[in-house]
């Protein structure tokens, strides 16, 4: 049996090679290791890439844990601080608790009027023409009844018809409980206010203080704004300013203040000598917060109002004066002046 077809795949080769030559020894499989550098190689198996892995994780965890401990216990000794600190308040607090707290609303030892009956009052009041009706409705201070009748007859003349009357709630000053009730009227196309501001009287009766509405000026403005006046009592709004002139262009001896009122077209400039009692008082009238009774007083609250004594240096301004006494927060007197309080 011939086996032709391998014969023909097996092929004598005749190797010829000149002396010196390397033997040829045909194609060799490249063995591990061939090509690399020099020295020792280590093969990672696949057991230990898992430990490595492993050991990144486990300085994760250790670290995580580590943080949230350090946290824990910085919270801890914050807390711990703050029950110390808050308790030696409390304790400081129970020793001084002897002195005069500031109050801006005082505790009333009589019930207020209610929206309905506040506003009710005035309406009556504003209608007296007798004398027994001005006293049952009317704080009157200086003011004899006659002057208030005939101011009342002749409002609507002076400020034009009544056209709406506004609830301000509590509004509290100068040690006295208040009640406001804001009064609109319209004459010749413009809105015109007054402040109806009621107190109690010492046997619970709430009254309009008639002076405050009428923002009695005492003399009259017209004297005091003459040339030969230049002083007396006056009810205002205030701003601070910074007019500095004539007597008073040193202001590091002078506060400065913008005084404003309706029944004047100018604005005034009152000054307080920085450190007296006056300076003291102004100070604490922006101080004062505003009230929380709503929208309509809060805008209210925040216009600072207040009864001063003036007086005009002879070499000043004619619209420059020295607040010599702050009488009253807002425009009720009280039996206590406010800068002697």
């Amino acid at each position: 049996m011939k086996y032709s077809g391998i014969q023909r795949s097996v092929r004598a080769s005749k190797i010829t090679r000149s002396p010196g030559d390397a033997p040829n020894i045909g194609r060799v499989a490249r063995v591990p290791g061939t090509g690399m550098p020099k020295g020792e190689r280590r093969i990672r198996k696949r057991g230990e890439r898992h430990s490595k892995t492993m050991s990144v994780q486990r300085r994760k965890v250790i670290m995580a844990w580590s943080i949230l401990i350090f946290t824990t216990a910085f919270l801890v000794l914050a807390f711990s601080v703050w029950s110390w600190m808050n308790d030696q308040m409390g304790r400081r607090v129970t020793a001084d608790d002897t002195e005069p707290a500031i109050q801006r609303h005082k505790i009333s030892a009589f019930e207020s009027p209610t929206q309905e009956e506040a506003v009710a009052l005035v309406k009556t009041a504003l209608k007296a023409r007798d004398p027994l009706q001005v006293m049952a409705y009317f704080r009157p201070g200086e003011t004899d009844t006659e002057a208030i009748i005939r101011f009342l007859a002749g409002m609507e003349d002076q400020d034009g018809p009544i056209r709406d009357y506004r609830w301000l709630s509590s509004m509290d000053a100068n040690g006295m409980l208040l009640e406001g009730v804001l009064v609109v009227s319209e004459l010749d196309g413009k809105a015109l206010n007054r402040l109806a501001l009621l107190t109690p009287d010492e046997t619970g009766v709430w009254k309009i203080d008639y002076e405050a509405f009428a923002r009695v000026a005492s003399p009259s403005w017209k004297e005091i704004l003459a040339g030969g006046g230049g002083q007396g009592m006056v009810r205002v709004i205030l701003a601070n300013d910074a007019y500095f002139n004539g007597p008073f262009r040193d202001d590091s001896r002078w506060s400065c203040y913008g005084m404003v009122s309706p029944d004047i077209e100018r604005m005034l400039i009152g000054y307080c000598r920085k450190g007296s009692l006056q300076d003291q008082a102004m100070q604490r009238l922006f101080l004062s917060e505003p009230d929380e009774a709503g929208p309509e007083a809060a805008s209210q609250s925040n216009i600072i109002r207040a009864t001063l004594q003036l007086v005009r240096p002879p070499s000043a301004e004619d619209r420059q004066f020295e607040i010599v006494r702050v009488l009253a927060e807002d425009w009720v007197l009280s039996g206590q002046p406010f800068d002697g309080s």
